[in-house]
This record gives structure tokens, C-alpha cells and sequence, in this order.
């Protein structure tokens, strides 16, 4: 399967599994509160056999504006939030920037991209290091960032994923360009526990066969 194709697939069988789950929970309430299909339909200015085919788990897509209007009518409250997830789609500039710095790692390193974070026990875990540099019995965790539109997003994600899953070593990669350093200029608690590194020290590092150490670095 193509790289490109498994956050689609991931994505359509997660909204689908949330789909059946909601029509199991209209169809409990609307039985708790001894509705039928037509009063629901009618509160939710939509069709008896609409209202049918959402209970019966034979509608895979359902709009959040429909899915709201439908629980209101029974009484609930529709929530709808994001969290850390499968990795996102990168562009290939993303690839081939990262590609080059870990192309420079020798032996005894080793370096994988897209590597999922180690699950906590009892959860299963979508998120992945955009690479995990690996030898000597160490683990160095890499994200690079092309674009720091919100740093302080950007800083929250990662946080979380050095929380979750510790490694010896962790080095962020910015991509060298005006905005970003603009932004790095601009607000310079961002990453203030990450030092600043040069990237010819990184690639000499890694030229070495050592780790490169904890921070951050213009590539």
C-alpha cells in the first residue's frame, strides 16, 4: 500500500467506527425515551427512513450539522474533538530535507523515518517520530519542521511526544528559511529548552557515528 494512501484509509475507517457508534447511541436513546423514527425525523427536518438507515449502520458518512440536529432532538449534546494522531501527510520536501540530513549517519547508526512512539501499556498508539536515529543502545527521537506558522503548537505536539515516549536524545530540525527564523527571532522561549546547534555539527556527528546531542538546528 502507498505511504500516500494509509492517512485516507486510516482516517475513512475511523469516521466510519464513529459513525456506527453514534447510530447505536441515538438508537438507545431514542428507545429510552420511547421516540419513534417519524418524531425524530420531524425534529430533525429529515426523513423516517434517513433517520432508519443512520440507526441501522447503513450511512457511512453523516455531516457534524446533521449528527448535531439529530442528538438535540433526543436530548444529547453532540461533541466533536481532534487529538494527536496518525502522523500527517508530508510534502516531499519534507522527505527529501530530512533524507539529507540522515543520510550523512554511519555506522553503528541506524535510521528509520515514520517510526511509530512506543504505546503505553493498555493504549494503542498512532503517533510516529518523523525519524528515530538508533545504535550504541541509544534512541535519538527527530521531527523536522518546514514551517512554524504556530510555533507554540507546533511546541505543544512535540512536548507531548518526548512525554509519551522518552528517548536518550531528541533533535529538532527547522527548516533555514526567513519565516522560520523570523519566528525563532521573534520569540525566543520557543523551544528555550532545546540548544541552538549548529548543522554542520549535527551532520559531523552523525559523519562520526554518534548521536548527535539534544536541540535544535537550521537545516
Amino acid at each position: 500500500m502507498a505511504t500516500t494512501d494509509r492517512p485516507f484509509d486510516r482516517g475513512s475507517r475511523r469516521g466510519i467506527d464513529a459513525v456506527r457508534r453514534l447510530a447505536d447511541e441515538y438508537r438507545e436513546q431514542r428507545w429510552s425515551l420511547g421516540l419513534s423514527q417519524v418524531t425524530v425525523a420531524a425534529g430533525a427536518r429529515t426523513s423516517r427512513s434517513r433517520i432508519s438507515r443512520i440507526e441501522g449502520g447503513k450511512i457511512r458518512s453523516l455531516s457534524i450539522l446533521e449528527a448535531s440536529r439529530i442528538a438535540t432532538v433526543l436530548g444529547l449534546d453532540l461533541s466533536v474533538r481532534v487529538f494527536p494522531g496518525g502522523s500527517p501527510l508530508r510534502d516531499s520536501a519534507h522527505a527529501e530535507r530530512l533524507r539529507r540530513i540522515l543520510s550523512h549517519a554511519k555506522a553503528p547508526l541506524s535510521c528509520r523515518t515514520e517510526v511509530p512512539l512506543r504505546a503505553p501499556t493498555g493504549r494503542p498508539e498512532q503517533r510516529a517520530w518523523d525519524a528515530l536515529i538508533q545504535g550504541g543502545g541509544r534512541r535519538t527521537g527527530v521531527e523536522l519542521e518546514m514551517r512554524l506558522r504556530d510555533g507554540q503548537a507546533a511546541e505543544r505536539r512535540i512536548n507531548l511526544k518526548r512525554r509519551d515516549d522518552p528517548t536518550d536524545q531528541f533533535l529538532l530540525l527547522v527548516a533555514d528559511t526567513r519565516t522560520n527564523r523570523r519566528v525563532l527571532a521573534e520569540y525566543p522561549d520557543l523551544f528555550a529548552d532545546l540548544p541552538r546547534l549548529r548543522q554542520s555539527n549535527v551532520i559531523a556527528a552523525l559523519q562520526a557515528g554518534r548521536h548527535p546531542p539534544t536541540g535544535l538546528a537550521l537545516v
